[in-house]
């Protein structure tokens, strides 16, 4: 993966999200499901630590960002040319040790942490990466650049 990973998706998706994650956005009331649709995003809990998942429309996104306003890590997968993808796993690692564990994570990933330093490793596409990230009092959001192999 590009160690220079920070790369946002396509402008207008940058935007939506820096609207939605600043609590702009608002959740809409969701039309009938499609049934062969995934399960619509909820916050879960692993190991004591909230996080919420997902994002695959429009309407998912708008929900991870309804449910995940006290959220302060923040992840954004996607590979080159801004698709969004599947992370196959997600590790969040604090002082004391690895503190979440996730497999099939994104695209969008909301983890309630605690301000502090943590270390993130991601594997997808057969590839690693392990990014060091502070969290201070206000959300941070990273934009993952995944191989093209990673899943969409």
């Amino acid at each position: 993966m590009n160690a220079n990973a920070r790369t946002a998706p396509p402008l207008f998706v940058a935007v939506a999200f820096a609207l939605a994650f600043a609590g702009v956005a608002r959740a809409q009331t969701a039309p009938a499901a499609d049934p062969g649709a995934p399960p619509p995003p909820r916050v879960q809990s692993a190991g004591g630590i909230e996080y919420v998942s997902g994002g695959a429309g429009e309407e998912a996104r708008q929900q991870i960002v309804a449910q995940s306003a006290g959220f302060l890590l923040r992840i954004v997968f996607s590979v080159t040319g801004g698709a969004y993808a599947i992370a196959d796993r997600v590790d969040v690692s604090g002082a004391g040790g690895k503190l979440l564990g996730l497999e099939a994570v994104g695209p969008l990933l909301a983890v309630k942490v605690a301000p502090g330093d943590y270390v993130i490793d991601v594997s997808a596409g057969g590839k690693s990466e392990r990014r060091p990230i502070h969290v201070g009092s206000q959300p941070v959001t990273l934009n993952w650049r995944l191989p093209d192999e990673a899943k969409r």
